[in-house]
């Protein structure tokens, strides 16, 4: 109570000053913050004050920011209101981008408010129930202080003019040290390695620029001429023979890599020996991916829709904002127009980065995610082990007699990595790491985990072998896990670096090489004869030509935000009527039984819940695949009675087909 009333007196005292002299109190005020800010964010005062020291520059232009948002509070009537609303804000900010950096390597960006929903479902993961219950607190907290300090500001008269000209100032002071910053070179016109970026020029500024850059800018040099001549020097499709139609099976794997590289680390067994077998059998190189230790969605978009994230906003997710409303071509659609059927699998909730909506505009048919899985195994973390998506992936080429493209997300090794042993049946241990880098037990359990994914590539390569269709498998790591590795600790590759690999049973030729993630299936598809598509001939032809990333850049400009010229003005693209589950959920028969609801039908899996009348029933018990029954509750005449798939936050991916009940 002591420290509550002490605080109170702080911010009393601060807010009279703030009053008697406005000047000075927003400098000071500004600065406290600045400085603040980015030490939360170097989890250091010494880490602040050293960014003051080494970058002053980039230092006042983040004050800069701060001052004018200070300087709006002399806009409002309650000012010591406003001027705790904007602290608080600032300080949240700093507390919650601290807290961040214990879970990933990515800084906080505007686009993760985007994904909160996305990430509640997975908290209990990151923090433990005290944790929680401190952050649920805290927000408390600072919401009834925001309270008490509305209803005990005071009312004053505003000097329209003189704090006008002081927001007037400031936004001119920002305005133009913009302009100066970027055009000598003192601020980047755009934001590539975020870890390095937040660094090197300031949360403030960095974490600003990702609220207003969104999308991909307008070329300079953007009309239908321009584009045209980009797409008629390409070449068109070879009258050559008919292309191969194997299935094509892609398994992006979770914070996978080659742990191998790690120098001076050595392990009780190689932690990933069937990568290290099928590098040295199969086609493969280094993959450049657009995220390091986290951003699984992002690595996924380039590889299935062929674009670079570089001329995308600050930290966008593609499947947070454009991707929400727009269609755009991907390797989906290129693949279904040649006669695929299409599928996606993650072995995760159906709406993590809104795949369930995303990928109706990406051209798959199917999406499997984790809610339409039977006998799903989870690891010490509570992730779905990888080893249940063989036997989705298999029934995914079984459900037509088409050639099948499949996309699979693997989810296992997936932080945060623990800080303690909670898995007595690790068996792979290491020496040699640095532990502030690499901690023991985190490490080892990320070691095992790598490793059970290694063999569910093993048991995968088994089951397309033991099959008699021709098949292509394609298998790649999203990104680095979530450790502080140093560049200079790998022996090979770089920290946004991974590797793939290309099997096949069918024939296919070895050739390595390293790529982008977004030239890796255009690569798969140039070897099998398949030429379609702007972005995909684009990346077959032009890779060693001057011009290629400008003409890449206006090309995905004009898919997504322009006009269309690449297409004659018209995407030749829909979204598709995606289908939850490769097997249909149906409903054969409803009745009461012993005041009991039973409905059997098919496909049923712990996701399932009897819906009646449109109202989930959360009640609802699993029988068996073909049996579910709801306790203490009877159907009445007439009553609808259908099948939802449900996850464990609440929202309804698909509902089966109506039965209604006729007593």
């Amino acid at each position: 109570m002591q420290m509550v009333r002490a605080l109170r007196r702080a911010v009393s005292a601060a807010a009279s000053y703030f009053e008697r002299h406005p000047a000075a109190g927003a400098f000071a005020l500004t600065l406290f913050l600045q400085l603040a800010v980015e030490s939360l964010c170097r989890r250091s005062v010494s880490g602040g004050v050293r960014f003051f020291w080494d970058a002053p520059l980039q230092f006042a232009y983040g004050m800069g920011i701060v001052l004018l948002t200070v300087s709006l509070t002399g806009l409002v009537r309650r000012r010591r209101f406003a001027v705790l609303l904007v602290s608080l804000v600032w300080l949240g900010l700093g507390i919650v981008d601290c807290v961040l950096g214990s879970f990933r390597v990515t800084p906080l960006t505007a686009v993760d408010f985007q994904l909160i929903f996305s990430v509640l479902s997975i908290l209990s993961i990151y923090l433990n129930p005290f944790e929680v219950v401190l952050a649920v607190l805290a927000v408390l907290a600072a919401l009834g202080l925001l309270v008490l300090a509305f209803l005990r500001s005071p009312k004053r008269q505003v000097d329209y003019v003189r704090a006008g000209m002081g927001c007037a100032a400031a936004a001119l002071f920002v305005w133009g040290s913009t302009a100066l910053f970027a055009a000598t070179g003192l601020l980047p016109k755009q934001l590539e390695n975020l870890p390095d970026a937040y660094d090197q020029y300031g949360f403030v500024y960095c974490f600003t620029t990702g609220l207003f850059d969104r999308g991909i800018r307008e070329p300079e040099d953007y009309s239908p001429q321009d584009v045209d001549l980009v797409v008629e020097e390409l070449s068109p499709p070879p009258a050559a023979a008919e292309p191969q139609r194997p299935n094509i099976v892609v398994v992006q794997l979770e914070s996978f890599f080659d742990v191998n590289y790690l120098q001076g680390v050595t392990y009780s067994e190689n932690p990933v020996p069937v990568f290290t077998r099928l590098k040295g059998a199969c086609s493969s190189g280094f993959l450049t991916v657009p995220s390091l230790g986290g951003g699984t969605a992002n690595s996924e978009f380039e590889v299935i829709s062929g674009m670079s994230l570089d001329y995308f906003g600050t930290g966008e997710y593609p499947y947070e904002t454009v991707l929400q409303s727009n269609v755009c071509e991907s390797y989906g659609y290129i693949l279904r127009n040649a006669g695929y059927r299409t599928h996606a699998i993650h072995n995760h909730m159906g709406t993590f980065y809104d795949r369930d909506q995303v990928y109706a505009n990406l051209g798959f048919d199917t999406f499997t995610p984790v809610e339409y899985m039977e006998h799903v195994p989870r690891n010490a973390l509570g992730w779905a082990e990888d080893a249940v998506l063989t036997e989705e992936i298999l029934l995914a080429l079984d459900e037509s007699d088409a050639p099948d493209f499949v996309y699979t997300v693997s989810v296992q090794a997936h932080g945060k990595y623990p800080t303690e042993v909670i898995d007595s049946g690790q068996t792979i241990t290491a020496r040699g790491m640095d532990e502030a880098v690499l901690p023991k037990a985190g490490f080892e359990y990320y070691l095992n985990q790598l490793h059970a994914s290694d063999a569910f590539l093993d048991e995968l390569i088994r089951a397309l072998s033991a099959r008699s269709e021709p098949t292509v498998l394609v298998a790649f790591g999203d990104h680095l896990p979530n450790f502080d590795i140093p560049q200079e600790a790998l022996s090979a590759g770089g920290l946004l670096q991974t590797e793939y690999v290309i099997w096949s049973n069918c024939g296919l030729e070895r050739k390595d090489g390293d790529l982008e993630a977004y030239q890796l299936l255009s690569e798969v598809l140039d070897r099998l004869g398949y030429h379609e598509g702007v972005l995909n001939r684009l990346h077959q032809e032009r890779q060693g030509n001057a011009a290629y990333q400008k003409d890449l850049e206006m090309l995905e400009y004009d898919i997504l935000y322009g006009q269309q010229y690449a297409y004659d003005g018209h995407l030749p693209f829909e979204p598709t009527a995606l289908q939850m589950g490769v097997l249909p959920i149906t409903v054969q028969w409803a009745d009461n039984l012993h005041d009991e609801i039973y409905v059997t039908g098919k496909h049923f899996t712990e996701a399932s819940r009897i819906t009646i009348n449109g109202h989930v029933q959360n009640g609802t018990v699993r029988i068996n695949p073909t049996t579910l029954m709801l306790p203490g509750e009877v159907l009445e005449n007439l009553d609808v009675v259908s099948v939802s798939q449900v996850t464990r936050d609440g929202e309804v991916l698909s509902s089966s087909n109506q039965f209604t009940y006729v007593e």
